[in-house]
């Protein structure tokens, strides 16, 4: 959409990690996502943790925050941070505001995307565009 759209349309994401629960390593993933994004490398650590979701343990996220270059020891500050932590919680107040249930959850405009093909969004998307003008 992105591409499609380079001039109209902004891509936001929120974390919404599973409770612990249902899944205990969700939410130390989503720390570690986070602070690797303090030092720019959130995408990055966010795909090696989907790519390897079976191994997620924090010895392994502390190696992968060192395969994709991070400072491990500042990664590793970050990650115990309360700031880190805070942003995910927002993160997670702002979806379950939302009505998000669970992960992905797309939203156009506000919007929530019943139909997620790339038809789906392009119309949705189109329509926006076409009410504002």
């Amino acid at each position: 959409m992105l591409q499609a759209y380079p001039n109209d349309v902004n891509f936001v994401y929120k974390q919404f990690p599973l409770p612990a629960t249902m899944h205990p390593n969700a939410m130390p993933a989503a720390k570690a996502v986070g602070a690797a994004g303090k030092q720019g490398k959130f995408w990055e650590m966010h795909d090696i943790v989907f790519k390897n979701n079976r191994e997620i343990g924090f010895d392994k996220l502390k190696e992968y925050a060192g395969q994709i270059g991070l400072d491990v020891a500042r990664w590793e500050k970050d990650f115990n941070a309360p700031e880190v932590q805070q942003q995910i919680e927002k993160d997670m107040a702002d979806g379950r505001a939302a009505d998000v249930q669970g992960t992905p959850t797309f939203f156009v405009n506000g919007k929530r995307v019943s139909n997620r093909s790339l038809d789906g969004f392009k119309q949705m998307i189109d329509e926006v565009l076409k009410t504002k003008g």
